[in-house]
């Protein structure tokens, strides 16, 4: 009998361990440029897949909670229309008059009898023309210059929710004429197919992987092992960041020890 009630215990503390890992968002901080300048708050959020509630609150509470300059969402809002509708239903709340969005792969398909598949052209544009009424503006290979204080910043975001879709639609001698270049896309693979050595960026943030959903002993279990997770320095510019991602995906919808994230960046003016 003792040895039966342990291995209960040992379950209901496995069950709880997995919910907080599933539904405790995890405040992700990261400080970029002289640490004695006035910093923007860049937000980035990633891979909600329907998901806007969780343990410690809503998502725009707890975005609102930094009283963020810039929002970046980088794909995956939605497995089905009527998610998409809820998810931007709670980006609307968002207090920050400066949203964008770049598509992932799953603004590419859609459920139907509990298959995905490719969305039709119209209805792609559908679901962009739907994101864009709630004030989100989006970059599908495409820039957004922005003036932040005395310095000129670029949003560049790319279209990778297809492999090969990702397009620079800017000449490089162009992008070195801003001082911070913020780079967004869905995908890590975008490091490895579009971003040439002498493309400059300040911050290129990215998705996708969920941080694979799964750790043990601060290793990534399945799919995405070889990906890192969270900041990676490329150079003394560059700095690339994988999000955990909000959600779960439909066929593994529990995280381990891979708590969701929201992104929060201090960057020196």
């Amino acid at each position: 009998m003792m040895m039966i009630a342990s291995l209960v215990v040992l379950l209901v503390l496995a069950a709880l361990f997995i919910v907080y890992s599933t539904l405790w968002v995890k405040y992700s901080l990261i400080q970029m440029g002289d640490p004695a300048s006035k910093k923007v708050t860049v937000v980035q959020i990633t891979d909600l897949h329907g998901q806007t509630h969780f343990i410690n609150g809503s998502l725009s509470k707890m975005v609102n909670h930094v009283n963020p300059d810039l929002v970046m969402i980088t794909g995956d809002l939605a497995s089905t229309k009527e998610q998409l509708d809820k998810v931007l239903k709670e980006i609307r709340q968002i207090k920050c008059e400066r949203l964008f969005f770049v598509p992932g792969n799953h603004e590419r398909y859609g459920l139907v009898q509990s298959r995905f598949q490719l969305n039709s052209d119209q209805d792609y544009e559908a679901i962009l023309r739907t994101i864009r009424d709630a004030n989100i503006t989006v970059l599908s290979n495409r820039e957004f210059p922005v003036d932040i204080g005395d310095k000129k910043w670029l949003i560049y975001g790319f279209d990778n929710s297809l492999y090969g879709k990702e397009r620079l639609t800017m000449r490089v001698e162009d992008l070195q004429s801003f001082e911070v270049i913020i780079m967004l896309a869905h995908s890590p693979s975008i490091i490895e197919t579009s971003l040439q050595p002498h493309m400059p960026f300040d911050l290129l943030l990215v998705g996708h992987t969920h941080g694979g959903q799964v750790r043990l002993f601060g290793h990534t279990i399945g799919a995405y092992k070889n990906y890192h997770v969270g900041l990676k320095r490329i150079d003394q510019r560059k700095h690339f960041y994988i999000n955990r991602g909000l959600g779960t995906s439909r066929l593994l919808p529990i995280r381990v020890a891979c708590p969701p994230e929201i992104a929060v960046f201090k960057i020196g003016l």
